[in-house]
């Protein structure tokens, strides 16, 4: 708002997927691989989730050592707010990961909530480093399994590619890929 004092920012924090063109936005900031290609899109950067637990979690039940001991622990997953499916966790896959099945202690649409019952002690999580960067730097929150977490996704600016590029779109677009620093 203040490089462009012209664009009025209307925000919709949202996680579920919303149509574009029909509901009319400008321009959208998503997770994962783009689908529609009604839409332009822009990469703004790749990350891995980051799995954690807080200090007194790991006091409480001991800290996991490989993606196996996870079976043995209360795992806060999220779920998919389109499919209702459990996202699996980004761990490499091996002959040993490629049978895990992890226990859902709690779900959660959102990430929001996840983050806070990590924080709180209630079990382990797996959030995107952008997420979760204030707890770790305090201590809240601990990585864990760095090792063995690949990759996971990538945030990405999406428009309408029946639109005309506007001089507001463009600029906010450029703006979003200069200063969004993500973090992997």
């Amino acid at each position: 708002m203040r490089a462009h004092p012209a664009i009025v920012l209307d925000l919709d924090f949202t996680d579920r997927l919303v149509d574009v063109i029909e509901e009319g936005f400008d321009v959208v900031v998503r997770t994962g691989p783009a689908t529609d290609s009604a839409l332009m899109r822009r990469s703004l950067g790749c990350f891995r989730g980051l799995i954690v637990a807080s200090p007194a979690y790991l006091k409480r039940r001991g800290r996991p050592s490989t993606p196996a001991d996870l079976v043995h622990h209360d795992c806060l997953r999220q779920r998919s707010p389109s499919s209702g499916k459990l996202l699996n966790w980004p761990l490499d896959r091996d002959a040993t990961t490629e049978r895990l099945i992890l226990p859902e202690s709690m779900s959660a649409t959102t990430i929001e909530p996840l983050v806070h019952l990590a924080e709180h002690g209630f079990g382990i999580a797996v959030l995107p480093p952008f997420a979760v960067a204030r707890q770790i730097k305090s201590g809240t929150l601990i990585p864990l399994l760095d090792r063995y977490v690949r990759q996971t996704g990538e945030i990405a600016a999406l428009w309408p590619t029946s639109r005309q590029l506007s001089p507001k779109i463009r600029a906010f677009v450029s703006f979003l890929g200069e200063h969004l620093k993500i973090e992997s």
